[in-house]
């Protein structure tokens, strides 16, 4: 049985408290200028978080809409970018990881603002990197590549091959509707609140630096298919948001890196 039929089959046997939730969803030479002494780090022009959210149901949400809406900036807006980036531990991390590798990211240490700012997009960087492949993987459906190199013999070939992302099947997410959500013991079998699973959990969590983390799973209706997706959710002060699209429950469950963000299909 693979993940989705597994998570299918948990959403229509389980009876959960949270109930469903739906969306409504050439020139002078120019003279050298002096470069004043450096002041005090000003706050940001752009911020990229919004105010957070009063529950990590209402972040993923928030995340769900955009996708639904098709607003990448909305999705965005549900995790903590600022907050993460000020809280993130990379010391944590690494002596965690028992490695240095160039692989990870953020990987290296906030000690100025400037490094701050460079972890911040950082962060940005690899979640939105996470969304673009399963927003890929989704549109392509069956032609997707599974990560093969797509090589071309002629530039028709190139044009064949990026008309299959005009397929219509993007704007099918519009129609998403009833958001439920699941705990992750529920599509885990309840292998997530096993001893040693929570231990490790904890672990791979603190390097967020968070006040609480947790995993939610959310369930949604996008015409005949189901959508899933379940991202990590830190609370920072007595505020809210998403922190990263993966989760140490779709660790568990054996979800690829190409849907992170969500999958969504008929018996995937």
């Amino acid at each position: 049985m693979n993940v989705m039929s597994m998570i299918l089959a948990f959403a229509l046997t389980c009876t959960l408290g949270l109930g469903g939730t739906s969306l409504t969803v050439t020139g002078e030479p120019v003279a050298p200028v002096a470069v004043p002494p450096a002041k005090a780090a000003a706050e940001p022009a752009v911020t990229y978080e919004g105010p957070g959210f009063d529950t990590p149901e209402a972040a993923l949400t928030c995340y769900l809409e955009g996708l639904k809406n098709l607003d990448f900036e909305q999705m965005l807006h549900a995790f903590a970018w600022e907050t993460q980036a000020r809280h993130y531990d990379v010391e944590v991390l690494h002596k965690r990881l028992r490695v240095y590798s160039p692989s990870v990211k953020p990987r290296m240490p906030s000690f100025n603002d400037f490094m701050l700012s460079a972890t911040l997009h950082e962060l940005r960087s690899s979640q939105v990197d996470l969304i673009y492949q399963s927003l890929e993987s989704y549109i392509l459906g069956e032609d997707y590549h599974q990560g093969r190199v797509i090589t071309f013999k002629e530039d028709a070939d190139a044009d064949a091959y990026l008309q299959k992302f005009d397929n219509g099947r993007l704007e099918n997410l519009r129609s998403m509707s009833n958001i439920r959500f699941l705990s992750p013991d529920t599509v885990t079998s309840n292998k997530f609140s096993m001893e040693k699973n929570q231990e490790n959990f904890i672990k791979q969590s603190a390097y967020y630096g968070a006040d609480e983390i947790v995993n939610i799973v959310a369930l949604a209706d996008v015409g005949s298919d189901m959508l899933y997706c379940c991202p990590t959710a830190a609370r920072y002060g007595d505020r809210w948001y998403l922190v990263s699209v993966s989760s140490f429950t779709s660790s568990l469950l054996g979800v690829s890196i190409n849907y992170q963000a969500f999958m969504c299909g008929q018996g995937l």
